[in-house]
């Protein structure tokens, strides 16, 4: 049957307008905005045109899939009746909108065509490749400073955009050997900007999908490829682990016994001082022995217009970082060692480089080693403040006290800041003031905001619909649910724009949008398609 043409121009402005959101969510909440606009116009006009518009809506809200999931904006909408600051919460309803847009549309509408549904994730992931290709080539950020390599989005949505690329590049196959060798070519260009910025999650994302889906493609394999493959599965992480607590024990080393005694004085005459308690090292040397603190302060000024209290291009404390780049040459922390040193080390301190080594152990390696000092120092001395890792670990503790008080009903939608800084003043939290943040723990935030059948709940309105409609049996949901959740245990993913729309469009899309050529909850035909 040939389709009337006003029917055809809806639905290629309906596929364009979804291409439009997938493109441009890592490089403008503005533009996405208006592309949501754009799709939401044109399923109200073509309902217009075909008087199909009460339909359309009855289909969206009378489907119980799409209910549960809408369930989602609800529990956020009942939670304001017992919020104080209404604003907050008001403002994370208006964040949270694309809930209502992709819901209502998506399952509103015909579902995508394979060839449709393809070419929609296909323009997504190569967007995210251009705009980790752009803050590459054009951000201009210093050398580590991972976070500025993305210019327009957080670098945490930025690499599990990345992580999407990399999967569907290498899911949808194509007849023609030169496509498969430039997707191939693209998903490794993905893979290196996550390293490039330094997304440790990024790599464990990967991992895990990879992880997931041989585990699946051996389900149908001999017994003994099966038993041999999944037990090879379960021994790389186990190696891997064991690898990252050599790296911790290699980063400690007791120091030697009268250290205080070899040499007391330094060649200006102060006391050195050493903290024998701590035992981290950078290179193998010492950090907290041989230290002269009025020196290392009354001779940094000969160097710098920094004075070592002050922060470096990191926003770290610059004292520790010229103490740690002092150790990784091999150097006491003196007057003698600080004139030592070349206009190139003081800028590389000045911008946050803590190891001479910097640049040339690759920036994971780097990342790996940033993370163990900052438990090193906040597990010492409980410094917190400035230090990723560091400070989530404060989140975590405020959110779990937060929690456990306010268990059956939460604190709702828009008193968890509130809730956070009640906390650190109660507690006279270390933690600088700027610092004093939420959870970073999208499920703990909404146990929090909620309470434990809120959490509950949630959970639930993001597992059941896919479930029910068959999505989970589609590897690319199965990716995608992957990268979400584990997002979700370092950061409160869907309280910004670019965050709920990640989770709302590719939800909706593989969900309520990829083509349903079986029964509800039966296989999944979304498979790879030709080009």
């Amino acid at each position: 049957m040939t389709l009337p043409r006003s029917h055809c121009v809806f639905r290629q402005v309906h596929v364009g307008a979804l291409a439009l959101c997938v493109i441009l969510l890592p490089w403008s909440t503005a533009f996405l905005s208006m592309a949501q606009m754009l799709l939401a116009a044109n399923w109200i006009a073509e309902g217009l045109a075909t008087s199909t518009l009460k339909d359309r809506f009855r289909k969206a809200f009378t489907s119980i899939p799409n209910l549960v999931f809408l369930s989602f904006l609800i529990l956020h909408l009942v939670g304001l009746l017992w919020t104080e600051d209404l604003a907050w919460g008001l403002d994370l309803g208006r964040i949270l909108f694309p809930i209502l847009v992709f819901g209502v549309i998506l399952s509103g509408s015909e579902r995508l065509s394979a060839a449709e549904l393809r070419l929609v994730l296909r323009l997504g992931a190569w967007s995210a490749v251009a705009c980790g290709l752009f803050g590459l080539v054009f951000s201009g950020a210093a050398s580590g400073d991972y976070r500025a390599l993305s210019v327009f989005i957080s670098h945490i949505r930025l690499a599990l955009l990345l992580c999407m690329a990399v999967v569907i590049f290498l899911y949808y196959r194509s007849d023609q050997w030169w496509l498969n060798v430039i997707h191939l070519m693209a998903s490794l260009t993905a893979a290196y900007l996550i390293t490039r910025l330094s997304s440790i999650q990024g790599l464990v994302v990967l991992a895990l999908i990879a992880a997931v889906m041989i585990w699946r493609w051996v389900k149908d394999r001999s017994l003994r490829i099966r038993t041999w493959t999944r037990a090879l599965l379960i021994m790389v992480p186990v190696a891997m682990l064991t690898l990252v607590a050599l790296l911790i024990e290699a980063r400690h080393a007791p120091l030697p016994k009268g250290i205080s005694t070899l040499e007391e004085y330094t060649a200006g005459g102060e006391r050195y001082y050493h903290d024998t308690t701590n035992t981290q090292t950078e290179n193998g040397t010492h950090v907290w022995s041989y230290l002269a603190w009025n020196e290392l302060h009354r001779t940094w000024k000969l160097r710098s217009n920094r004075t070592l209290d002050d922060p470096d291009d990191r926003d770290h404390p610059l004292w520790s970082t010229m103490v740690r780049y002092l150790a990784s040459k091999g150097l006491r922390k003196d007057s003698v060692s600080v004139m030592s040193l070349s206009d190139a080390d003081v800028r590389a301190i000045e911008q946050g480089i803590t190891n001479v080594q910097h640049g040339q152990r690759g920036p994971i390696r780097e990342r790996v080693e940033e993370v163990l000092f900052e438990l090193d120092l906040y597990r010492d001395v409980g410094l917190a403040s400035g230090h990723s890792v560091a400070m989530r670990i404060e989140f975590q503790k405020a959110g779990w006290a937060i929690a456990k008080k306010n268990w059956i009903h939460g604190v709702g939608t828009g008193d968890t800041q509130r809730a956070f800084d009640a906390y650190y003043a109660a507690t006279r939290s270390a933690l600088e003031a700027q610092w004093r943040l939420r959870a970073h723990n999208e499920y703990l935030t909404l146990w929090i905001s909620f309470g434990v059948f809120g959490l509950l709940w949630s959970l639930f309105s993001w597992w059941w619909p896919a479930y029910r409609l068959g999505a989970w049996n589609n590897p690319l949901f199965i990716a995608w649910a992957i990268a979400f959740g584990i997002s979700c245990l370092t950061d409160d993913t869907i309280e910004t724009q670019a965050g709920a729309t990640f989770f709302a469009l590719y939800y909706a899309l593989f969900v309520f949008a990829a083509p349903l050529n079986r029964a509800p909850g039966g296989p999944s035909p979304a498979g790879p398609g030709s080009a």
